[in-house]
């Protein structure tokens, strides 16, 4: 009896020698750092493995490289490269069909470039239209239309911390209703930065009108609710209408446990013109889910 009592601390002493041997230490980081600073594109995708590992890279690599657009990207097909930082021997899923073409070794880091086999080319990004005089918002309740007022401000989160972020640059509207660009977390947990929408309820009608949008062969797009809101898989479906004048050309219903869900409409008819592209989000059953939405021309 009294034998097992030293065996097991001569196991867990050799368990905590692996683990801390396994560390990578700040001196690693810093030289990965250096060595993708010199080979990273401004369109370049940076990420890190495994997944776990991106709090660390983000600390390490800083802002400068582990950039918003990067880290809460919608997806990686606007990515002609991928530059993958990896521990441990692991690798990226989103990035597996790549090919690879350069590895380079820093310490216990292991640097490797990918191409991807078919980039898209995003005309538009609607992201870039966040503010006056390249959209505007309104409220619809009974066929009446209300505008929403731009402001600025300092972000607003719920109580400790949690619940919904109002963005501080935003198209505040009557009844509580937003419409500004903020980054929540998905069902799998990874960041994504999108128009936040939360929905009125009832018959009203959320409205966003991007104007002088340029239009190509295809709408491509997200819609996600932040993770806090849909993991419970009890809330009401949202639904987002696209539009160009009065014509509808495409309508995304999200369901709890959908996540974040990919769509992509044709405007075939419309590539190489500019106009207003209108998005409608509405709820009939639910009011003031924290929806998100995302897209672009390509």
């Amino acid at each position: 009896m009294f034998a097992i009592v030293p065996a097991w601390g001569i196991l867990e002493l050799l368990l905590h020698v692996k683990q801390t041997r396994s560390i990578v230490p700040d001196t690693d980081w810093s030289a990965a750092r250096a060595a993708v600073a010199e080979t990273a594109q401004p369109n370049d995708l940076v990420l890190f493995a495994p997944t776990w590992s991106d709090p660390l890279g983000r600390e390490h690599f800083g802002d400068e490289i582990a950039s918003i657009p990067r880290e809460a990207r919608p997806d990686e097909t606007r990515f002609p490269r991928a530059i993958e930082v990896s521990i441990r021997g692991k690798h990226r899923r989103e990035i597996a069909g790549w090919k690879s073409v350069a590895t380079r070794k820093v310490g216990a880091i292991t640097i490797t470039t990918y191409e991807n086999p078919a980039p898209a080319k995003v005309i538009d990004d609607l992201i870039d239209h966040d503010g006056p005089g390249a959209m505007s918002v309104q409220r619809i309740d009974g066929g009446r239309e209300a505008e929403c007022a731009w402001m600025q401000g300092a972000p607003q989160t719920g109580g400790l911390g949690f619940g919904p972020t109002v963005p501080g640059r935003r198209f505040a509207c009557s009844g509580g209703n937003f419409v500004g660009v903020s980054i929540i977390h998905d069902m799998d947990n990874a960041p994504r930065r999108c128009f936040v929408a939360p929905p009125g309820g009832g018959s009203s009608v959320l409205r966003a009108r991007f104007v002088n949008v340029s239009f190509g062969q295809a709408l491509h797009g997200h819609v996600g609710m932040a993770q806090f809101a849909e993991r419970d898989l009890t809330g009401a479906p949202v639904t987002l209408v696209w539009k160009v004048g009065e014509r509808q050309i495409g309508r995304i219903v999200h369901n709890d446990g959908d996540g974040w869900k990919g769509f992509e409409l044709s405007t075939s008819e419309l590539a190489g013109q500019k106009g207003e592209l209108i998005a409608e989000i509405t709820a009939p059953n639910g009011n003031h889910r924290h929806y998100c939405f995302e897209a672009d021309t390509r």
